[in-house]
């Protein structure tokens, strides 16, 4: 009698270890990390792919919490959302960052669950936890897009707004010009009339008028006038000339239809950019030109107008007192090298690594999207070339544009 009962606990419990198998090789089977802790927090037990991830096996996880397998994420979140999955019986999910058995940093969202143990009391927590690391890099890349877009819509926009105030201005300064040259013309023709009549009056010394228009012609400073008047119109002409220069350059860098590529000299296209910058620089900055002889590139000269401003503003917005900005270009073989620097602020290596990422900035609330330097590094790599940076704190920055004399623009 007891001989059978003895078998038949051995073949029960046979058959309990057979589902225990069956079991853990179904859960073996789940392709994503599945993890089952107890009450307090315990690991006491995990399928293959969990052991895969973190490179741990079921036996080594035994009796080990999270802060033990991943220490880029803090315990107290994991085990906060424990708690409140147990206190709440029910399930929860959260997103984390875990490191697995290659060193790299996961993306994941964990999803946990509490199990019953005996008399229907939570034994404690099932989870499981899904890779979103490319679904965060495609959301990251999806928000540099849209950040871009609106940057070059915001740029389009200025662009259009500058392209009307250009021609706007450009219509009177015609007519302003005009007139000066006509004002000239007419002062020279008075002056030759003024210059006749103190001849004629000098020939007759005794005439009784003499003395009294002596008196007021020197009373009016008729002389300094004459003298003066021609000087003021060359000046004003020379002031419209400048203005109008302004305006066609302001029209050719805001000029949004001219979307084409064009083979272009740099040093012009510098030259330029700097007239459209002058006012934000003129005040708080000597700038030197250092153009060397380089050859003509193919490139779309917008862009590349876009990008060579927002370095010589950042140039100048690094400025905290009076101090120089050069602008050095040079060709070396096959390619162009244009350098900006300053004598401004510099930055730190922790800043200097992350200048070219999108949306990073340390300009204050809403002085800057911090895309400025992420379009210009995107630019100058479509046109084939690279964008670097050295700085030192308290010494000053320099941006170099490396571009290729044979573009791989079509």
């Amino acid at each position: 009698m007891i001989s059978n009962l003895e078998g038949q606990s051995e073949r029960l419990l046979e058959r309990l270890n057979q589902q225990l198998r069956f079991t853990q090789e179904i859960i073996n089977a789940i392709p994503t990390p599945v993890f089952y802790k107890d009450r307090v927090g315990h690991y006491i037990g995990c399928n293959r792919a969990f052991e895969l991830f973190f490179g741990v096996t079921q036996h080594e996880l035994i009796s080990r919490s999270m802060r033990g397998i991943s220490p880029l994420q803090p315990s107290d979140l994991h085990e906060n959302m424990d708690r409140e999955c147990l206190s709440g019986n029910q399930s929860c999910r959260y997103e984390a960052s875990l490191v697995n058995a290659e060193g790299q940093e996961i993306d994941v969202i964990i999803t946990k669950a509490p199990y019953l143990a005996d008399k229907g009391k939570s034994g404690g927590i099932v989870g499981t936890f899904t890779d979103i690391t490319e679904r965060k890099q495609n959301e990251r890349m999806l928000q540099q897009m849209q950040g871009q877009i609106i940057q070059q819509e915001k740029m389009a926009s200025i662009g259009q707004l500058a392209a009307g105030v250009a021609h706007e201005i450009n219509n009177p300064m015609g007519f302003i010009t005009s007139n000066l040259t006509s004002l000239g013309k007419y002062a020279a023709k008075l002056d030759e009339y003024i210059a006749a009549l103190l001849q004629s009056i000098g020939a007759c010394p005794n005439h009784p008028g003499t003395g009294v228009l002596d008196q007021l012609r020197q009373k009016l400073k008729v002389d300094y006038i004459i003298s003066d008047v021609c000087e003021l119109v060359n000046e004003s002409l020379d002031g419209a000339s400048r203005v109008q220069r302004i305006v066609q350059d302001l029209k050719s860098f805001s000029r949004v239809d001219q979307v084409e590529i064009r083979q272009i000299n740099l040093n012009e296209l510098l030259e330029t950019t700097i007239n459209i910058a002058w006012n934000e620089l003129k005040y708080i900055a000597t700038l030197e030109r250092d153009f060397g002889e380089i050859p003509e590139i193919l490139c779309y000269p917008q862009q590349l107008n876009q990008v060579f401003l927002n370095l010589l503003v950042n140039a100048a917005q690094a400025m905290e007192h009076q101090g120089n900005i050069i602008v050095h270009t040079w060709g070396d073989n096959d390619k162009v090298f244009i350098s900006v620097a300053d004598t401004g602020k510099g930055m730190p290596e922790q800043v200097r690594k992350c200048v070219f990422e999108p949306f990073f900035t340390t300009k204050e609330v809403g002085k800057g999207t911090g895309l400025g330097l992420s379009i210009s590094a995107d630019i100058i790599r479509k046109h084939g070339g690279e964008i670097t940076v050295e700085s030192q704190a308290g010494v000053g920055t320099t941006f170099t544009v490396m571009l290729p004399v044979k573009s791989p623009l079509k």
